[in-house]
């Protein structure tokens, strides 16, 4: 058996959900393989709307969203998965952006941006970070926009 997250001997250990949305038939299976090999659970969809389908049915720990796919592109969907799941980290995948799409995407609630092609280690790195706890920290006086 393997020891909890709270060390004791006999609890599962937390495996994380993740939710792969990639039109790609090719690269839905690399990063499905990928994660899963990494110890995550993943489930995926090919398009927007299978995407709502399967948050809706489950809660998800991150989604790895891809900008371009057919009907709802990656930055459509974004705002209606920010209200569909408020705390899930969403990290855009694309091989087609640029320092105003990363802009966009973060304004539209995405917590990471990943470019085309990346490696398996920037991958798992940016799915670890999106993964840990964070405070939300109030700027202090000193802070460029706090309180004067």
């Amino acid at each position: 058996m393997q020891n909890g997250p709270n060390g004791r001997k006999g609890l599962p250990v937390a495996r994380p959900r993740l939710l792969v949305v990639e039109d790609d038939p090719e690269m839905r299976e690399f990063l499905t393989d990928t994660l899963t090999s990494e110890g995550f659970l993943t489930d995926a969809a090919g398009d927007g709307a299978e995407a709502l389908i399967r948050l809706r049915a489950q809660p998800f720990a991150a989604v790895l969203l891809d900008k371009n796919m057919p009907g709802l592109s990656g930055l459509d969907l974004l705002p209606s998965l920010r209200t569909m799941c408020p705390n899930t980290p969403i990290i855009l995948t694309t091989a087609f952006g640029d320092a105003e799409t990363e802009r966009e995407a973060a304004t539209k609630g995405a917590y990471g941006y990943l470019p085309k092609p990346f490696s398996t280690q920037s991958l798992l790195a940016a799915i670890r970070r999106a993964l840990e706890p964070h405070d939300v920290v109030a700027p202090s006086p000193s802070t460029p926009g706090g309180p004067a």
